[in-house]
């Protein structure tokens, strides 16, 4: 976190997430859980953050700190996103701002911070299994693949297993897909262009992952198919990094493609791919993990407010 020492700190704030595709604003009070005035933009506003950050302070100079959640790894208070030709700096944007505090985070670091607040009527259950650790996994197919381990509710590791590839042939072989030349890492496969991806090799015509789906719900053929082989390599992805990290908490998938994708998932076949292939003793640990889908929209925006109240509370 950057501080500017010379302010005194208020309690409201201006939450942003960056995504893939959009700009979701609000502003908060510290250590409440509502948000207030959100809104949603086109990321074609980019262009202009400064002035749209600036705006929104001239409307209320009540609003003395600023948390920004971007799709990208954070590196030396900065992140890049990983999808678009853009830059931020937690120091560059307080010098330009005049606010107390500045926090940059991760997307999927922000989305850790958020699990918190959510309780079982806010996640609908895949697995219901039954914890047996503190580790969680958050995840979520969308422009992009997000990924972020959660230890005891407040340590969040965000990841990049989106941008990797080593898993990437056993996920395809696991659709019989070969196609080398359109999934090059694994966020080619699992996120909303993976969807993409699937109906154009199975129809070789392309739709948009909204087209697709509601293609689906028409019973299109190749639109139906489409959807179970993703949820399919879906289920044997998430297999892998259960392995992986052992998140006896559970794995709970977030953001809007996962809630439009739940009506197709069927718990009997999702656990019969999760669990495939798996020794007895490995079989046994994976059926206790809980697997669900968090019902909340605007995830980021709540982790950026749980994030600041912890760290100014403390």
């Amino acid at each position: 976190m950057v501080i500017n020492p010379t302010k005194n700190s208020k309690e409201k704030a201006l939450l942003i997430d960056i995504g893939g595709t959009n700009i979701r604003t609000c502003k908060a009070y510290i250590g409440d859980k509502k948000l207030h005035d959100p809104l949603k933009k086109s990321i074609s506003c980019l262009k202009d953050f400064d002035s749209l950050v600036k705006a929104y302070l001239s409307e209320d100079p009540d609003v003395r700190h600023l948390v920004i959640s971007v799709a990208g790894p954070k590196f030396n208070n900065s992140i890049t996103m990983t999808n678009r030709d853009f830059k931020i700096n937690e120091q560059d944007i307080l010098n330009k701002l005049d606010i107390d505090t500045c926090e940059i985070l991760n997307d999927w670091e922000s989305i850790g911070h958020s699990l918190r607040l959510f309780n079982n009527k806010d996640i609908n259950f895949i697995n219901d299994g039954s914890s047996f650790n503190n580790v969680a996994l958050m995840i979520g197919p969308g422009t992009g693949l997000g990924a972020a381990i959660v230890i005891d509710d407040n340590l969040v590791l965000p990841t990049e297993v989106g941008n990797t590839n080593s898993m990437l042939s056993g996920l395809l072989k696991c659709i019989d897909i070969d196609d080398p030349n359109s999934f090059n890492v694994v966020e080619d496969l699992i996120s909303g262009k993976g969807i993409e991806r699937i109906y154009s090799h199975l129809a070789s015509d392309n739709k948009s992952p909204e087209e697709i789906i509601e293609l689906c719900r028409d019973k299109d053929r190749f639109a139906k198919e489409t959807i179970e082989l993703f949820i399919d390599s879906m289920a044997y992805f998430l297999s892998e990094l259960a392995l992986t990290y052992l998140p006896g908490k559970g794995i709970f998938l977030a953001g809007g493609l996962a809630r439009s994708l739940q009506e197709f998932i069927y718990s009997e076949n999702f656990m019969k791919n999760f669990l495939r292939n798996r020794r007895s003793m490995h079989v046994d640990l994976l059926s206790e993990i809980p697997v669900g889908i968090i019902q909340k929209q605007m995830t980021c925006l709540h982790g950026n407010l749980a994030f600041l109240s912890d760290k100014l509370r403390s």
